[in-house]
């Protein structure tokens, strides 16, 4: 049976609330961090993967993204779990299965609450300099003028908002622990449909359920779904914010955009210009100028932008942005007086993700007869003997017992031994062998793999058919999407740099409690 994915994100937010308590709690914050970073990672590597010569635009949401392939993570065992483990960055961590998805819950959690339990430090706003000081002693370079000074506007709140939900075929059973994870990790809405017999009514539910998510920012993200399509995994982001000081928006003109370097033709855009108190820092070992742009609350947009820019210094650029470099590089940032001018843009962007996360080494789950995704149909919680574990996170954990659970699943009355190997690569070599808790077991190679489970015997076993994702960003004067502020005067600024976005650059947008990126991607050409 095929299963079908969905991601769909805005620069605009929503969720429930996320119960985070006792045993959904992550042991420590440093699992946080790890997980934190590897969707940076993540990040980094669908960038590298999507980019092409012809585009204007790559823009996605890692947070979109990577939330639903936790989801199917949860559901994962044996190699394809191996693929989408070392996909997220988690095969060289000392991070356990169980960990991951807790903090995974965590993070989505602190992302959308108004109160968020993580206080975090910005190093650039404990140092500011430029807001809510006394200059009389400060050897910096002369602030602002006094009705541009003074304690920034952080009270209004950024809307954010996570949705995730499966869509299965009606009278199709979940895996009672999956299920419970599902929800109770990802607030994930599970939702019956008729695929085998009502298609367009399910694609239409499915639209729905996005549209709303979204608020209309993506009017539909599925256009036809199979018949024998047997479950939809579907996520949304939806953020919306105002900067903290925004645009002086009678300064925005046509300015000429260069999207080949400085040297090659231009084109005019629509350019917004701002003067304030804004993170700053020039990476000088890739010579590239790096600015915050604040919204409020805890949010920023990042723009990384190499001096006399093209797409060729971009190129160059993206391999050095690991999740390591950037935490350091806004680390670096010192709040200065900037000159800033940047273009207004409504970004769109949408692409199957099947080809890149093929093209990063994940295969498995896109084979309908190999696939591993036992975990999310009932049955698997059940051992050899009909006995049930009491924890629900036994299985996530990785030890000897999961490996003989995965093997007894797709191999009936198999009696795995323990087989002297050494690591995972070796023990694995064999179809018959599972490595967990530093130990290989394998079924006797006597066994006959005519007797692998058949699918009279369970439910046909699930594949992914294609990931779809699709990104409607709109960034202007006042933020994302309106609402009326003050505008920040401009005329009587000294600036201390300058940051002219008039060739091709990248954006993270990040939230600073959880250090999640919300959006990524390069941008070439941001003329709508």
């Amino acid at each position: 049976m095929r299963l079908k994915f969905v991601l769909g994100a805005v620069f605009v937010l929503a969720l429930h609330e996320v119960t985070s308590q006792g045993q959904f709690e992550p042991g420590n914050t440093e699992s946080l961090d790890v997980v934190a970073n590897s969707v940076t990672n993540l990040a980094q590597k669908i960038s590298r993967a999507i980019a092409s010569p012809r585009s204007k635009t790559e823009i996605f949401s890692p947070v979109s993204i990577a939330g639903a392939l936790s989801l199917l993570l949860l559901g994962s065992s044996g190699v394809t779990r191996d693929e989408l483990t070392k996909l997220m960055g988690f095969d060289n961590q000392k991070i356990n299965f169980a960990e991951i998805h807790k903090s995974f819950g965590k993070l989505f959690h602190e992302l959308v609450s108004p109160e968020p339990s993580l206080n975090t430090p910005i190093p650039w706003r404990q140092n500011d300099k430029c807001n809510n000081y006394d200059y009389e002693d400060d050897e910096e370079p002369s602030p602002p003028p006094k009705n541009q000074r003074g304690k920034r506007d952080t009270s209004a709140p950024v809307e954010v908002n996570i949705g995730n939900a499966i869509f299965a075929q009606r009278g199709q059973q979940f895996g009672e622990r999956y299920e419970k994870l599902a929800q109770q990790l990802y607030q994930t809405l599970l939702m019956h449909v008729d695929f085998a017999n009502q298609p367009q009514q399910a694609t239409s539910t499915i639209n729905h359920w996005v549209r709303e998510q979204t608020r209309g920012k993506i009017p539909e993200i599925v256009s036809q779904l199979n018949a024998d399509t047997l479950m939809v995994i579907a996520n949304t982001l939806f953020f919306k914010a105002e900067w903290e000081e925004p645009f002086l928006k009678d300064g925005t003109k046509m300015k000429p955009f260069f999207p080949n370097g400085p040297n090659a033709a231009s084109r005019n855009v629509t350019t917004m210009v701002h003067g304030g108190c804004f993170p700053y820092y020039y990476w000088k070992e890739m010579d590239t100028k790096v600015l915050g742009i604040p919204y409020k609350k805890n949010n920023t947009m990042y723009v990384f932008m190499p001096n006399d820019s093209d797409r060729i210094k971009l190129a160059r650029l993206q391999p050095m942005l690991t999740a390591q470099n950037i935490n350091d590089i806004i680390s670096k940032m010192v709040v200065k007086t900037v000159s800033v001018q940047f273009p207004k843009m409504h970004l769109i962007n949408s692409f199957n993700l099947k080809q890149v996360l093929e093209q990063l080494g994940v295969y498995r789950v896109f084979d309908h007869s190999n696939t591993d995704l036992y975990r999310i149909l009932p049955g698997y919680e059940r051992f050899d003997d009909g006995s049930e574990t009491e924890d629900i996170f036994d299985l996530l954990s990785d030890t000897v017992e999961t490996a003989i659970a995965d093997l007894q699943r797709e191999y009936p009355n198999c009696s795995p031994f323990e087989k002297d190997v050494e690591g995972k690569a070796s023990c694995e070599k064999s179809k018959l062998c599972r490595f967990a808790g530093s130990t290989c077991m394998c079924c006797p190679k006597t066994y006959d793999n005519s007797r692998k489970r058949r699918a009279n015997d369970t439910p046909q076993p699930l594949y992914v058919n294609e990931i779809v994702h699709k990104v409607d960003v709109v960034i202007n004067e006042k933020g994302t999407e309106g609402g009326a502020v003050t505008a920040t005067l401009l005329d009587r600024i000294t600036a201390q740099a300058n940051f002219r976005a008039n060739g091709p650059f990248l954006v993270i947008v990040r939230d600073e409690m959880t250090k999640l990126p919300l959006f990524y991607g390069n941008v070439y050409d941001p003329s709508v």
